[in-house]
Parts: C-alpha cells; sequence; structure tokens
C-alpha cells in the first residue's frame, strides 16, 4: 500500500510573480514556444531531481503547452517516472485523441495514463474545454489503449476501480492545496495514516507549492513520513 503523487504541470513559467503567472496564460492560449528569456519549466525540473535525490516515483501529467524539455525527458527517465498526458480540450474523442498523439510525437513514447485540466467549474485558458465528464474519457482512454484515469473528485476516501474495459479509474485525489481539499476532515496525518493502509493519490501542483510556505512543509512533511511508490 502506498502514496500514488501525481503532479499536474499546468505552467509553462511557474507563479513565482505576476509577470511569469501573465507569460504562462499568453503561451498556453497562444502556443507559443518556449521563450529564452523566462526560466520554463525550471520549477519542475528541480522538483524532480529532489525526487530522484529520494528515489521517490511521481505521476507527471503535461499540457501542450508545458511539453517537457530534453533535459526533464532526461531527468524523468533517470527516475522512473510516469508521463501522462493532462487533457485539456476534451470536448470529443478527437481533440483527445490529437492531444495524446502530440505529446507522444514530442516525446517520441507511448502515453498510457491521462487526467483531466479543470474540475468543470472554470474555464482555465483559450483551448480548455471547462466540463468535467469522466464517464466520457474512460470511454475514449479505453477506445485509445490507455491503461490509467486520474480523476479530480476531491474526497479521498472514494477507492479505485477497474472498469470492464479494463481500464483501471482513480476518481478522486488528496488534493494538497487548501482550497480543494476538506482539511478537517483529510489533514497530513490522515493521508499519512491511510497511504500504510491502502493505495491513494496525493494531487499537487508544484507551482503552486513552491510559492507557498505552508503547502510546502507539509509536502516535505509527507514526502519524509509516508508510504510512497519508490523506484
Amino acid at each position: 500500500m502506498s502514496l500514488i503523487l501525481r503532479i499536474d504541470v499546468d505552467s509553462p513559467y511557474g507563479k513565482e510573480n505576476v509577470f511569469n503567472h501573465i507569460c504562462s496564460r499568453i503561451a498556453s492560449d497562444y502556443n507559443i514556444t518556449p521563450l529564452l528569456f523566462l526560466p520554463y519549466l525550471k520549477y519542475l525540473d528541480d522538483f524532480i531531481i529532489y525526487l530522484n535525490s529520494k528515489s521517490i516515483q511521481g505521476n507527471f501529467f503535461f499540457r501542450k503547452c508545458t511539453l517537457p524539455t530534453n533535459i526533464i525527458l532526461d531527468h524523468l527517465r533517470q527516475g522512473n517516472h510516469i508521463i501522462g498526458l493532462h487533457l485539456e480540450n476534451s470536448i470529443s474523442l478527437d481533440s483527445f485523441k490529437e492531444e495524446l498523439k502530440f505529446l507522444e510525437s514530442n516525446i517520441n513514447s507511448k502515453i498510457e495514463v491521462f487526467s483531466k485540466h479543470g474540475s468543470g467549474k472554470f474555464k482555465y485558458g483559450l483551448h480548455h474545454f471547462p466540463s468535467y465528464e469522466p464517464t466520457k474519457y474512460l470511454d475514449w482512454g479505453s477506445k485509445l489503449g490507455m491503461k490509467i484515469f486520474f480523476g479530480n473528485l476531491e474526497d479521498p476516501t472514494i477507492d479505485f476501480s477497474i472498469t470492464n474495459q479494463r481500464l483501471m479509474f482513480y476518481p478522486a485525489a488528496f488534493w494538497l492545496e487548501h482550497h480543494w481539499r476538506d482539511t478537517k476532515s483529510f489533514d497530513i496525518n490522515w493521508l499519512i495514516r491511510e497511504s500504510k493502509l491502502r493505495d491513494l493519490v496525493l494531487l499537487i501542483h508544484v507551482e503552486n507549492i513552491i510559492t507557498n510556505n505552508l503547502l510546502y512543509n507539509e509536502l516535505k512533511y509527507i514526502l519524509e513520513n509516508a508510504e510512497l511508490m519508490r523506484t
């Protein structure tokens, strides 16, 4: 039994300041190639190197605007991490297939796991389809040969299941960010205890955590004390 670390890579340049945040949004909306004067995914590479030093395995989900560089790919492969699609334009099977093939062609590897960008409440960018429709994604994922779908529900007591198409489904996660979690019912110590009893998904957005001391310290405490998937 262990904690499955899910990292959704939403931001090309992080959120260290307003300028970086704005550049990330522009890059997302207009598919702009990495800007050399900004540290593209630097925050993510630093985190991967940290996980590698602890032999902790992560599941990293990339959008079209956050494609991993060759250096990041090397670090991901050194740590035996799993690379997945962070589905953004989920309006149809064709749009799902287009994003999947785009990521596969850029990393030169088959993708078998995916997550969904957004939970149906807000539109996060020009190309983002906000509706959250997991039943559709499970059907489409099966047709495209996917193996695992990580869902966005916020009740971490919901257990995983296997569909009749033999696609593994983790409907919910323990969201580290407090505004997506019932912190009174599900605190950090609850997560650590439960990780020793069953498989759980811990969902993080690194760009949010490194700018928040409370979240940073909570994540560090979890990684030092929970049962984790390791390489």
